[in-house]
């Protein structure tokens, strides 16, 4: 399951990671990056069967008409094209180089004298989606503008800023009052107007996005820096609105996260600590408070504090665009701080929400996926034969080739345990050529092996991520085992390094069971970073049956196997149920990884993760009168 299908050539294309020279971490300079395994599998999948096959003059063609009144067809323009653009760079494959140009040219053609580009009837403009759409396309000519240096692209980027600035100015309206959730929607335009700003110094366009912050400050706005630092939790900032999504939702996921993404570029900008504090705080509180063991969260599309009550099923959950805005935050936290907490956050997410939710042969995805059912895709949109998440995906999947290995000052820092070979520049410099080969059969396996081979001995740190639930990460280098310091959730390696040079890894995995404080009579298993779930395809029975508690005396039972239809594993555990009576049966039940389960997207293979435990009152303290 984990050899070699497809190498991918990356290529780094300038300023690829759009990192400041703030960053603790960044995308180092690659010579070439080669992915295998399951997730190269996975990404290549998604590249082939989904990114390559997406028509883009399809996209494009909403743009030609200016009609729309309240709807968000302009943001599937600019959501493909980030991700085709990773795509490109991952692969350098001149057919997708070839489907960015048309996307782009077919764009920009229908600008208008004003510099708008977008979808909207005059009348409707800077209303309900108008912004959150001029956000995408900027975006997506940010990333076109970054591979290529065309000028046409700068000049139609500059005056779409322009005629969005100039016209939210001249409508003297709040900015909490354009488009939809407190002004959250619009206010994610702050990303590519910061990003815009990097590339052109233009001072009216940092101005606007000091502007939009300012905005914050309203006591009827989403307040999303004095909230944060306030600790108030995502998910109970404001009251209930009476229109669930309408303008005064306050706790909309996707676009709040959104926002916090624009506030970290400019704090990559300005310096100022509030910022970053703010993102951290509303962050850690996600983490907290909404994500669950599959790293994901939302309901409805909204914070609700989920985290604590996950083993209740729960309507329209882990929307794809959450997990991927969210995998987004967390690589540019990852960035900025170098702190490995929002690399393991990246990991479990990616492996259970996200490939959760996209199909096998990376063709589409489902738009909600929940704990157990029926994976279904969601619903056509706006008119149109895609929605937000189809559109979405693949920008998540993405994140794995940009977050594999990240660089720093004399450091180069391993985040995903996955085949791979590397060829960077330590510190960017010619002169300082480093290999990186990986082979693991993680995270089916325990064990990972690193070969390190400088161009000549040379004095590095290697970062390996310590994974949150590695109760014991066991290193060594030429067979001789290492004590590392551990501190931000990186174990750091410092040596003159020599070719040759071989690290392994080892982990101790187990089977270890999940409980809610306020819910003790569910359990969810977990193996690794991964969430396991039982499969109708195996057995029936939990479906219906309760179980006696099974972890009272310490280790899970267990044995591994490879996938029987296609996943990374399949895990058989012995549990204790009721068959007639007092009579009590052992029954091996075969569990699966989470992104496996429920594979063939029918009842066939319906799954389940939380399972009931049957509650036992004389092992309880009761207490009679």
């Amino acid at each position: 399951m984990n050899r070699l299908i497809v190498f991918s050539l990356f290529i780094l294309t300038r300023s690829f990671s759009y990192a400041q020279s703030g960053d603790v971490l960044h995308i180092p300079e690659y010579k070439a990056f080669v992915m295998s395994g399951y997730v190269g599998n996975k990404i290549n999948l998604c590249i082939n069967n989904g990114i390559l096959k997406t028509d883009e003059n399809y996209l494009v063609e909403p743009f030609r008409h200016k009609e729309e009144e309240r709807q968000w067809q302009s943001e599937f323009w600019g959501k493909w094209l980030t991700s085709a653009a990773d795509a490109y760079r991952y692969t350098k494959d001149k057919r997708l180089l070839e489907k960015l140009k048309n996307a782009v040219n077919g764009l920009l053609a229908t600008q208008m004298p004003d510099g708008y580009i977008g979808n909207y009837a005059p009348a409707y403009r800077l209303k309900e989606w108008d912004i959150w759409g001029m956000k995408y396309c900027l975006l997506g000519l940010l990333d076109y503008y970054d591979l290529t240096r065309d000028g046409a692209t700068l000049i139609a980027m500059k005056k779409l800023a322009d005629y969005v600035i100039t016209s939210v100015k001249k409508s003297d309206i709040p900015f909490y009052r354009l488009g939809n959730y407190k002004g959250m929607a619009a206010a994610s335009i702050l990303e590519p107007i910061v990003r815009l700003y990097g590339v052109t110094k233009n001072e009216p366009y940092l101005d606007f996005a000091k502007y939009i912050v300012d905005s914050w400050k309203d006591p009827q706005s989403a307040q999303l820096i004095i909230k944060a630092l306030n600790h108030i939790p995502v998910g109970k900032r404001f009251p209930v609105p009476s229109s669930w999504y309408g303008p005064d939702n306050g706790q909309k996921a996707y676009e709040m996260m959104s926002c916090y993404e624009g506030l970290l570029e400019l704090y990559r900008v300005t310096g100022e600590k509030d910022y970053l504090n703010a993102v951290l705080a509303a962050a850690n509180d996600i983490c907290e408070s909404e994500i669950m063991i599959t790293g994901s969260g939302a309901s409805m599309e909204c914070w609700f504090g989920g985290a604590f009550m996950q083993s209740v099923p729960t309507k329209h959950t882990m929307e794809t665009c959450v997990t991927v805005t969210w995998l987004k935050l967390c690589f540019q936290l990852l960035q900025v701080t170098g702190d490995g907490k929002w690399a393991n956050e990246i990991e479990k997410g990616y492996y259970n929400a996200l490939l959760g939710a996209m199909k096998p042969d990376g063709s589409t995805w489902s738009k909600y996926i929940g704990m157990e059912g029926v994976k279904v895709l969601g619903e056509d949109q706006c008119g149109m034969h895609t929605n937000c998440c189809i559109a979405n995906g693949p920008r998540g999947i993405m994140v794995a080739a940009k977050a594999a290995l990240l660089a720093g000052r004399n450091m180069v820092a391993v985040n995903f345990y996955t085949p791979l070979k590397a060829g960077l520049l330590l510190n960017n410099d010619q002169k300082k050529p480093v290999e990186i080969e990986m082979a693991t059969g993680y995270p089916a396996s325990n064990r990972v092996q690193i070969k390190v081979i400088p161009g000549e001995m040379s004095a590095f740190a290697l970062l390996l991520r310590v994974p949150e639930w590695a109760h014991q990460f066991t290193i060594t280098v030429n067979g001789e085992k290492v004590a590392a310091d551990i501190k931000d959730h990186y174990a750091r390696v410092d040596r003159n390094w020599s070719k040759g040079d071989v690290v392994e890894i080892s982990f101790e995995m187990e089977v270890r069971p999940f409980r809610l404080e306020n819910d003790p009579y569910h359990v969810a298993l977990l193996y690794g970073p991964l969430v396991l779930a039982v499969d109708k395809r195996y057995n029936e029975s939990p479906f219906y049956q309760a179980y006696e508690r099974f972890d009272e005396h310490g280790k899970i039972a267990c044995r591994v196997s490879g996938s029987k239809y296609g996943g990374l594993l399949d895990i058989w555990v012995p549990l204790r149920k009721e068959a007639d009576g007092l009579v009590q049966q052992n029954e091996e039940i075969c569990f699966t990884d989470f992104a496996t389960a429920g594979n063939t997207w029918s009842a066939a293979s319906a799954y389940k993760v939380w399972l009931q435990e049957v509650r036992n009152v004389s092992k309880e303290n009761i207490k009679t009168q």
